[in-house]
């Protein structure tokens, strides 16, 4: 992500926080509102974000180690520094250093206080959640038209570093990824509107609309080419099946019977298709082939990467090497591993992540460091289980999602896309209120929904 477009997301993040400290008040009733902002002060994740951004703040203070370059190289100094306080890499902010980490998570963190106090009712959640689904589905159609007319450049106007985009994004596993959590969101919404019009014997129902964004979505996944992304499609569209067949096991009526049954059916089919095209579509096979027929030398690279990042990790676990300067210090770990640096023939790799978010985020901030973030995540799912989150169609779908994007952070870097860090936070966050304000007798929609 470009630095010009992190200023313009902390920007909207300002923005969106501000908005939540206005008085908001009903046209009939002056001074009837309240100012959602100031209910963030019970909320933990607020001050576990303001303690993890004043820590990375404490690194960026405290370098020990200073980047310099010259025409066609680079090294690192060391600098004089406070040995008992975090410390980081002095680099400049176009090539990563903690004050480009720290613009990200400040982001992160206005957005996701943004999300958590301004939206205060279910229903504006599911619009939340509807807008992101229909952003979602131009998102994947633009990829299809660039795919269809072999575009070279993203929107037609920009060239990326990578030959290898997928609409909008350079890396086509930050696609994957981003869109296998669209696709949870829109089954959890087609789940919940066909239940809400069972429930009100509705002749029509948009359900049908966003399976056909989730199956569409889907196919997008599997252009991505991207393997990871397209066996966790697969093994999501598994669990949410046995899902949908355990709640069916637990209804009762036999028109409800069938009417779920027909509901599963038609899911899976769609989803069977995008399985089908994964398989049949010859660069898919290809990218697959050779993970099949030698497990060890297709992931070989990635090992040793994980080895050099595993020492890199142990000599500052403590409190980490500084807030995005893994790619500075990593050679110094790598050069005992120097095959990793080629990628057959005579090119050679140079690694700016780790490709295991779950490890380079401790590398990066230490043990102490990754203290609040950890305890923000594990806040969110503690409270979704909880609020007991399987009684909800369209939460079910989108914690699975979030959950199986840890499977893929453990073999890629898709949390280092802002992208999908904000989008998977937004979910996260937004599932966990809508269980909160859900009541047990009215966790399923109803027709007064």
């Amino acid at each position: 992500m470009h630095s010009t477009t992190q200023f313009v997301s902390l920007g909207f993040s300002v923005v969106g926080i501000s908005i939540t400290f206005f008085r908001w008040d009903r046209p009939d009733r002056p001074y009837s509102g309240t100012r959602p902002g100031f209910a963030l002060r019970a909320f933990p994740p607020f001050w576990l974000g303001l303690l993890l951004l004043a820590y990375i703040a404490a690194q960026t203070l405290n370098p020990s180690w200073q980047y310099l370059s010259s025409k066609d190289s680079w090294w690192l100094e060391p600098l004089d520094h406070v040995s008992w306080l975090p410390t980081s890499i002095k680099a400049p902010f176009e090539r990563s250093n903690p004050w480009r980490f720290f613009l990200v998570f400040s982001s992160l963190w206005l957005l996701g206080c943004s999300v958590w106090a301004g939206f205060r009712h279910r229903r504006s959640y599911r619009t939340l959640f509807t807008v992101l689904v229909i952003n979602g589905f131009f998102l994947a159609l633009l990829g299809v038209v660039q795919h269809l007319t072999e575009a070279k450049k993203i929107f037609w106007t920009y060239t990326p570093s990578n030959p290898s985009f997928i609409a909008s994004f350079i890396y086509r596993n930050h696609a994957g990824s981003y869109f296998n959590l669209l696709i949870a969101l829109a089954v959890g919404l087609g789940w919940w509107h066909y239940r809400r019009s069972h429930r009100r014997l509705d002749k029509s129902s948009p359900s049908g609309a966003y399976t056909f964004v989730a199956v569409f979505v889907g196919l997008m996944v599997v252009f991505s080419y991207s393997r990871m992304s397209i066996l966790l499609l697969l093994a999501f569209m598994a669990l949410i099946a046995l899902a949908m067949g355990a709640r069916l096991l637990g209804w009762t009526g036999a028109q409800t019977d069938r009417n779920e049954a027909l509901v599963l059916i038609l899911t899976v089919s769609g989803f069977l298709g995008v399985g089908i095209a994964a398989v049949s579509v010859e660069r898919v096979w290809q990218r697959f082939a050779g993970m099949i027929s030698d497990p060890v030398a297709s992931t070989i690279d990635r090992n040793l990467a994980r080895a050099a990042a595993s020492e890199m990790f142990a000599d500052k676990w403590e409190f980490g090497w500084g807030a995005g300067c893994f790619r500075h210090a990593f050679p110094i770990y790598a050069q005992r591993y120097p095959e990793i640096y080629v990628s057959g023939g005579n090119n050679l790799k140079y690694w700016e992540y780790a490709h295991n978010d779950l490890l380079q985020f401790p590398i990066e901030l230490g043990v102490v460091g990754c203290i609040p973030l950890v305890a923000t995540v594990a806040y969110f799912f503690a409270a979704l289980i909880r609020y007991r989150f399987w009684r909800s169609t369209l939460v079910v779908p989108i914690a699975l999602s979030c959950l199986l994007i840890f499977v893929h952070a453990w073999v890629d870097f898709v949390l280092q896309s802002p992208a999908v860090l904000f989008l998977w936070a937004v979910l996260l966050i937004g599932a966990t209120r809508c269980v909160e304000y859900d009541r047990p007798a009215t966790i399923e929609p109803s027709a007064a929904a």
